[in-house]
């Protein structure tokens, strides 16, 4: 992969200096590494907030009560499947964070949980329903506040950054919805 992408690059920069002069090539190298540069800190710093804002919600015990809330929702789901109750927590942990749109904080808790899921399954090679719906789940998440996508409209001078809010909504529920349709016809497939 990594062939294709530097012949990539390098069939761009001479087709660039071929059809444009090099400064333009330089300028536009130039000012693409500064906005990416940019976005990694907006990133980064909305995740170093909001994974500090997750431990310390976690610390006052706020965030396992407001998980608890999501428990019956993921006990539901899973309710075919063996899952144990640290398990769920973590997966309301996830939930909790992919609602709140920063999904880069809900890592650690999708790893563990993920965990915890294998620990669980008899079959050690092999994905079991629970993973799978789990990894749906956190894959095509639910969203409610893209605070990530907010805060790098606001960097790109968006006139109104949170004007995605409502489509955003739409579209991670309707991506929820057709990916758990396509798990139930898959996992059919599967077993």
């Amino acid at each position: 992969m990594s062939f294709i992408w530097s012949a990539f690059l390098i069939i761009c920069i001479i087709f660039s200096c071929i059809f444009l002069s090099p400064e333009v090539v330089v300028e536009s190298i130039s000012n693409s590494s500064k906005g990416a540069i940019e976005n990694i800190f907006v990133i980064a710093s909305m995740l170093i907030f909001w994974s500090g804002m997750f431990n310390i919600l976690s610390n006052c015990n706020i965030l396992s009560k407001a998980s608890k809330k999501l428990y019956s929702l993921v006990s539901f789901l899973f309710k075919k499947d063996e899952v144990s109750d640290k398990a769920k927590e973590y997966i309301s942990l996830n939930i909790a964070s992919n609602l709140m749109g920063v999904g880069n904080a809900a890592t650690v808790n999708s790893l563990k949980g993920i965990e915890e899921l294998q620990n669980s399954n008899k079959d050690k090679k092999r994905l079991n329903r629970s993973m799978a719906t789990f990894i749906v789940l956190n894959t095509a998440s639910m969203q409610i506040i893209p605070t990530s996508m907010i805060s790098l409209r606001t960097l790109y001078n968006s006139q109104n950054p949170s004007e995605i809010i409502l489509p955003v909504i739409c579209v991670s529920f309707i991506s929820l919805i057709i990916a758990f349709v396509a798990l139930k016809i898959l996992w059919r497939f599967y077993e």
